[in-house]
């Protein structure tokens, strides 16, 4: 059985429609019970899903998350805020656990599980979702070129840039990002993590694009999951993490961006948090559904280098799909990965990528990206 809390969201409700088209067993869980039922209703199926209410305000609400259930799919932001009373209850309890969170800090934090859920068998795999997932999976595709020809040398780095192009975030991105701003101070240079500033640097990549071209665009430093869970499976001395940006971000961006991430900090920040839910940047289903990423990786060791990257549509429904088929895995009687892991830790790396490519319209490319 698996279990999805916070069903009733934007992503939640999309990870739902995957599940019951997979089908895989599975109850749906949320603070409201009008929401749960008219969830419930829509999706196709014979039988709809159980229902249960918890919150996570209400601790005592938890425990019945944990109960008959094998997997549980945690889907209620900001995991800095709400997530870490969930995660520490399923390691304790020996279940299984995803959540799609992009804080870093929070991911961070949550190491600590690690001999618990290890102990309970537990494999507890935050920052699985359309972010993390893919570009972690990719890193260990990436560097295994140059660590086949010296594996106990450890990589000089590892780079992840994130080209996007859509209609606006959901809402609870956008919570989740202000709150990441606040919290995730970190970076992982020089073979450990240190305190850094959100934001801070610009730099151009060579990114391919779905129509073949390569194009030069700025990108700016930022908070990614990647620097926690690269390292965990991979000898590297830097993760670094970008995210591309118009041409006249790249002078304003790396002083403003850390500007509001001290401001995400300060008695301010639960503002942003509640306002990041309303106004601009809205967007319909079938608008993010167009919207198209480029996910670039690169490992480098002296003067060898390897680059990949993936490309596709729909960042939203990848994520569900991704969930899904962890949950898939996980559901195998003789799954046997157990603590807190990164994403290509808990499966197989080059199996997730080849279904991503076969079955979700993902495109995977090679470097070096060059443009000319």
């Amino acid at each position: 059985m698996i279990t999805l809390f916070g069903a009733t969201g934007y992503t939640g409700q999309k990870i739902a429609a995957v599940l019951a088209r997979e089908g895989l067993p599975f109850r749906i869980a949320g603070r409201s019970a009008r929401r749960l039922d008219e969830l419930a209703g829509s999706l196709k199926m014979v039988e709809p899903p159980a229902i249960l209410l918890a919150d996570v305000a209400q601790p005592e609400t938890l425990i019945p998350l944990l109960q008959n259930t094998q997997v549980l799919i945690n889907c209620a932001g900001p995991y800095t805020d709400l997530g870490e009373r969930v995660l520490a209850q399923a390691a304790l309890s020996g279940v299984h656990y995803l959540d799609m969170t992009n804080e870093l800090g929070y991911r961070f934090k949550v190491r600590s599980y690690h001999e618990l859920a290890r102990r309970s068998k537990a494999a507890v795999v935050p920052a699985c979702g359309f972010e993390v997932a893919l570009a972690d999976c990719l890193a260990a595709l990436a560097a295994r070129p140059i660590l086949a020809t010296d594996a106990a040398r450890p990589l000089d780095s590892i780079e992840v840039v994130y080209a996007l192009s859509g209609q606006g975030a959901s809402a609870g991105t956008r919570r989740s990002a202000i709150r990441s701003l606040a919290t995730s101070w970190i970076s992982y240079q020089n073979g450990g993590w240190q305190g850094a500033v959100p934001g801070g640097r610009v730099q151009r990549f060579s990114i391919p694009g779905l129509d073949g071209r390569v194009r030069p665009l700025h990108a700016l430093s930022f908070p990614s999951c990647e620097a926690v869970t690269v390292p965990a499976h991979l000898p590297v001395r830097a993760v670094t993490t970008w995210m591309t940006t118009t041409p006249g971000a790249r002078y304003w961006a790396p002083v403003l961006v850390p500007l509001f991430a001290r401001l995400a900090r300060s008695i301010l920040g639960p503002l942003a948090v509640r306002l990041a839910g309303r106004g601009a940047l809205q967007a319909t289903n079938e608008q993010r559904q167009t919207d198209h990423f480029t996910i670039t990786v690169t490992a480098r060791r002296g003067e060898e280098s390897s680059a990949m990257a993936l490309l596709g549509h729909d960042v939203y429904g990848l994520t569900a799909e991704i969930m899904a088929y962890y949950a898939r895995a996980m559901l195998a009687p003789d799954y046997q990965p157990a603590g807190v892991l990164a994403p290509a830790q808990a499966v197989d790396p080059t199996a997730l990528l080849d279904t991503a490519v076969a079955h979700w319209n993902v495109t995977r490319q090679t470097g070096p990206f060059t443009y000319a």
